[in-house]
Parts: structure tokens; sequence; C-alpha cells
């Protein structure tokens, strides 16, 4: 009796098979190596308000503080880092408490607050009603690289515009800067130097927006 005859596959037939395999295979670990990521926990970082002053004033003003506006690349919760001139990074270790708008909202409103100068200051559109509302549009918010002597520096930047609210009315509008240098481009380097700059942006803006609302130069 003759051997059964072994049937013979064409390299043709076992190329795509093969290399279907392999693709599955580098998928499943990109797809294991992303959900690793994902899972992974980061360091979540805040922003200080001004304090209170030792003595603080009365005020009658009531003042809603709008979400502000910001581009997608500054608007999540992840700290953002731009390498050149036209890329952005998130860094990779470290994260805002809150979506950096809705943060930068609430430590502007928490230091109007305490300048003591207004009655009530609140973000949410329930509550008493306002006699002014304030705008703000972060124009940048990131670290960059410097190349020189530090390794980065952070840019903190926005335009806060006040409308009265009985008729919506432009009362005033300003832009403010600051940046401040970082000696390391770690989470907590670069939060410390942002929570100098935005500090330093606070301490011109807070008392511009005081002295509109009030009528009052501020102390």
């Amino acid at each position: 009796m003759s051997p059964t005859p072994q049937r013979r596959f064409p390299l043709a037939r076992l190329a795509p098979a093969a290399l279907l395999s392999a693709m599955l295979a580098l998928s499943a670990c990109a797809t294991a190596a992303s959900l690793r990521s994902a899972a992974t926990p980061l360091d979540t970082y805040t922003l200080n308000p001004l304090a209170s002053p030792a003595a603080t004033q009365s005020g009658s003003r009531i003042v809603y503080v709008a979400d502000p506006t910001a581009n997608a690349a500054i608007a999540g919760d992840r700290i953002a880092i731009k390498p050149n001139s036209i890329q952005v990074a998130l860094l990779g270790d470290g994260r805002w408490i809150e979506a950096l708008p809705l943060h930068v909202r609430n430590v502007l409103a928490r230091s109007l607050a305490n300048t003591g100068r207004f009655a009530f200051v609140g973000t949410s559109t329930v509550g008493p009603l306002p006699d002014f509302t304030l705008l703000t549009d972060i124009d940048a918010f990131q670290a960059e690289t410097t190349g020189g002597g530090d390794p980065a520096r952070v840019v903190v930047s926005m335009t806060l515009t006040v409308l009265r609210d009985v008729d919506g009315r432009l009362v005033a509008s300003r832009h403010f800067v600051q940046t401040a240098n970082a000696p390391a481009t770690d989470a907590r380097s670069l939060v410390l130097a942002f929570d100098a700059a935005n500090g330093a942006l606070l301490r011109d803006a807070v008392p511009w927006a005081t002295s509109v609302m009030t009528g009052r130069p501020s102390s």
C-alpha cells in the first residue's frame, strides 16, 4: 500500500495568514501597553489662590465668574508642554486636579472672594443675581522648553473682561501675562513655576478687576 500523499500549501497562501497573525499580536501588545499607561496613576496638582489680607473690607457687589475659554491643547486636566513652536505634548507624570479652565475659574473666584470687597462671588448660574459677570479667555497655560540655562519656562496668559450683568454692557477688558522659569521638566518643578507665574498674574488681575467692579481702588 502506497503512502498517503501529503498536501503542499503554496507559500503564497501561508504568507497572508502569518502576516495577519503577526499584526494581531502587535495590535494586542499595543492595546495592552495603552491600557497599562492609562491605568498608571498620575500625581495631582493644584494652584493657590491669593490669600486673604490681614484686614478685609465688606462690599455689596455680587460677581459671577463664568467658565473660561481655552484652546483644546490646554483645556483638559493634563499639564501641557511645548517642546517647540508647533508641537504640544502632555506631561506624563502629573495632572491638574480638574480641567484647567475650571481650575483657573475656581482659583480666580476664590482670590476675588478673599479680598473681602464683594458680598458674594459665585461660579454657578444658580444663586443671587450678579451685578457683574467676569469672563476669562486663557490664551496660554503651558511650559515651553528654552534650550538655554533653565530647561523650561511656563507661560500664563489670559484676558479678563468685566460685563455689567443688567444689560451685558462691556465695562472693561485687559490682558495679563506672566512667565516663570523651571529648573527641571518633571511635574513638581513645572507646577511650582506655574504657581509662581499664576500667582504673579493674580496679583495684577485681581486688584484691577476689584477696582473695576467696586468703583474703588484696591488697597
